[in-house]
């Protein structure tokens, strides 16, 4: 459109930033915006003649300095009749201005919506101002938009009455209060996109006392592709290049060359500033770390780039050789905590076993990328330390203790009968185990993992009704149900290569069409799903209460039905179990079924390239996958009530690791099975088995089934 076809908007703004969001996006979609550096330079250019109608006071001393309004510049502004918005504003009893005292930060505070004809919106409509620092002013009746902790997806679902209410946006006569800087929305990237259109919309037409036409503006972080815009013929290794170059550029990495590891990533939810940059957490976890190097490792190969393997060699390397993730106890032949992997590097004394798992399958693929067999006696060891500390029906359970490990000693956990029917947990050890069987031929591995996927998928089929897939009554859900199938793809899809029965194609066949059930037809997306919360099976369950919300982890949804994927817990591991089992059954033989689950990971890889996220303004987040994603608004959005990890969180281990190797797995038309055919851990079996299990194995006598 030519500016002289632009809608005319006579307001006047008060900024000495002329880089100001609103400023920038008024004057791109408007003709007669004016701009002055001062009130008083506004109001004498309006005073005589300066066509403007209404005045906008912009926050330029944000978060430090509220908005200073002199009373003699209220008494001119109350004279011309003007009406006005303005932002983060010192009390003004001239204007009606006050009421209020002391300010705090949003947290996991949102705005509502609270006048919906004011503001064009629904009752309670819920509005995201990351991290604002904001007036607080007591809700009352005739504000058009509140601050408040509550439950829920696109409204607050459960109203405001038994919570905290404070002032977003009111009308104070002819003032338009503001609490906070709303004019920063699209550095500060304030969501969601179409809401905040209609936001502006209802706040213009109010200080003009006409309907004003929506503007429109680029959002600073966006997908990389339009919902049914083609992919490009190398959108995958595209795609693949820029996670990896955002790993390198964007400070991720705790020393440039990568061998002081990798931090964890950017949190969400309370982890916003007040500007809207999301805080870095600086653990070095040990799962991060072994994923990250793995999808760096896989990248190096697949694009020609030493860069990616270099520092991929140098992470692994201090991982498994420098850090204290695997040093001290863990080294320590004497201790039952020998050969695991620490958490990460403020919790030395813990154990996840689907962590220390994540961490070697990434270890494996970098092994195998780098063609380096330098770390495979350490990478068995980490394999036999977790599955000598499951028990004896095949469960290892969440977390172990070091405290409980010493005072119990190894066996006892081994020789232990526990039930954990969490696939979140369980899962990828088991696929560890697998794993490891087929390259030593040890057949524990094979024997007891089979024993728990047994119970396991028992369990399901048992409390699960085909067509009724979010019922679970026996499985214990994480942050939903899709994520524990999701994991449960993986040992099913290695157990079929080792033993190809009808009975086990049945339960990958069962849980591969459970899971696809919601890969939405248009997109691709993973619909995010939690189980019926009826039965108090869900460990992390959306939020009942409003007073719940950002107390622990939960859902990226808050009812199913909401169109959300999540791409941290549920579909990164979902695209590459789906490889796995579809490289499984076209290695049988099995076309019908390679050529359906090909089908469920191209829909879930397409998906994910298309929503990588890309940005020339907010360099650290561009080439990243958020962990929540809308596919219907298409955009970054959904209940981000995650302790710390919630919709736009960036994990580099989890969702980027991931979803980058099923990516470069997928150009080069292999599979972790596959890739990693050439290892050499079958030569260290023998004596890893005497030192780790007190057991007298002949390496003739272990059966290799690769």
């Amino acid at each position: 459109m030519k500016k002289t076809e632009l809608p005319h908007l006579p307001i006047a703004l008060v900024t000495s930033d002329k880089d100001n969001d609103l400023l920038q996006v008024l004057t791109d979609c408007f003709t007669g915006v004016l701009c002055y550096p001062t009130v008083t330079a506004a109001l004498d250019a309006i005073a005589t003649g300066a066509d403007a109608r209404a005045l906008m006071l912009l926050a330029d001393g944000y978060p430090e300095t509220p908005t200073a309004i002199g009373e003699g510049e209220a008494a001119r502004i109350a004279a011309l009749g003007l009406r006005s918005y303005i932002e983060y504003p010192t009390a003004v009893p001239a204007l009606g201005i006050d009421g209020y005292a002391d300010t705090a930060l949003m947290g996991y505070a949102r705005a509502v919506v609270t006048a919906p004809e004011a503001m064009g919106l629904d009752m309670h409509s819920i509005l995201y101002i990351h991290g604002a620092k904001y007036i607080k002013r007591n809700n009352t009746v005739g504000d058009f938009a509140a601050i408040a902790t509550v439950a829920g997806y696109d409204t607050a679902i459960l109203g405001l009455s038994d919570c905290e209410a404070h002032t977003l946006l009111a009308p104070m006569g002819n003032v338009l209060w503001v609490a906070t800087k709303l004019s920063q929305f699209v550095r500060a990237r304030y969501a969601p996109y179409q809401r905040f259109r209609a936001f502006w919309k209802g706040v213009l037409s109010w200080l003009l006392d006409t309907p004003v036409p929506q503007p429109s503006w680029t959002p600073a972080v966006t997908p990389s592709y339009g919902k049914d815009e083609p992919l490009r013929p190398d959108a995958y290794r595209e795609a693949v290049k820029k996670n990896s170059n955002w790993y390198l550029s964007s400070g991720i990495l705790a020393a440039a060359d990568g061998s002081q590891g990798i931090y964890e990533g950017f949190g969400s939810g309370n982890r916003f500033d007040a500007l809207g940059r999301q805080k870095m957490s600086r653990l070095l976890r040990a799962d991060c770390n072994g994923e990250s190097i793995g999808a760096l490792a896989l990248a190096s190969h697949l694009l020609k780039d030493a860069r990616y393997g270099e520092v991929a060699l140098a992470s692994m390397r201090w991982l498994l050789c420098e850090s204290l993730l695997s040093g001290g106890d863990r080294a320590d032949p004497r201790s039952a905590q020998y050969g695991l992997l620490s958490w990460h590097n403020g919790a030395y004394d813990q154990y996840y076993g689907d962590d220390n798992a994540k961490a070697i399958l990434g270890l494996l693929l970098a092994a195998a990328a780098l063609k380096t067999d330098e770390f495979d006696a350490r990478i068995l060891r980490a394999i036999l330390a977790n599955f000598r500390t499951t028990g004896a029906r095949g469960f290892r359970g969440a977390r172990l203790m070091a405290a409980e490990l010493e005072g119990r000693g190894w066996r006892a956990f081994y020789e232990a009968t526990p039930v954990n029917y969490s696939a979140h947990f369980e899962a990828i050890p088991w696929a560890c185990y697998l794993w490891a069987y087929a390259r030593t031929g040890y057949r524990p591995l094979l024997e007891r993992t089979k024993i728990g996927i047994r119970l396991m998928m028992a369990a399901y089929e048992r409390t699960v009704d085909p067509g009724i897939s979010d019922k679970a009554n026996e499985w214990r859900w994480t942050n939903g149900m899709q994520q524990e199938r999701a994991k449960m793809i993986l040992p099913l899809a290695w157990l079929v290569r080792i033993e190809p029965t009808t009975e086990h194609f049945s339960w990958l066949d069962r849980i591969i069409g459970d899971l696809a059930a919601y890969i939405d037809p248009q997109t691709g997306a993973l619909a995010d799903r939690f189980g019926d919360p009826c039965e108090g099976r869900g460990l992390y369950g959306p939020f009942t209460e409003n007073a719940q919300y950002g107390k622990h982890e939960s859902p990226v949804i808050q009812q199913n039905g909401d169109p959300c994927s999540d791409s941290l817990y549920t579909a990164s591991f979902a695209m590459m179990a789906l490889l796995e089992a579809e490289k499984a059954v076209e290695a049988m033989g099995d076309r019908e079924r390679a050529m359906r689950y090909g089908a469920h990971r191209r829909a879930l890889c397409d998906y994910h390239v298309r929503i990588q996220q890309k940005s020339s303004v907010h360099k650290e987040f561009d080439g990243v996958w958020f962990r929540g994603f809308d596919f219907e608004k298409w955009e970054t959005y959904g209940s981000d009530g995650d302790a710390g990890w919630g919709i736009w969180c960036v994990e580099t281990g989890w969702s980027q690791a991931w979803i980058s190797a099923a990516l470069s797995l997928s150009a080069m038309g292999s599979s972790i099975w596959e890739y990693t055919e050439t290892t050499t851990v079958g030569a260290h079996i023998a004596a890893a088995v005497r030192e780790m299990l007190d057991e007298e194995i002949r390496n003739e006598g272990i059966k290799k089934e690769i």
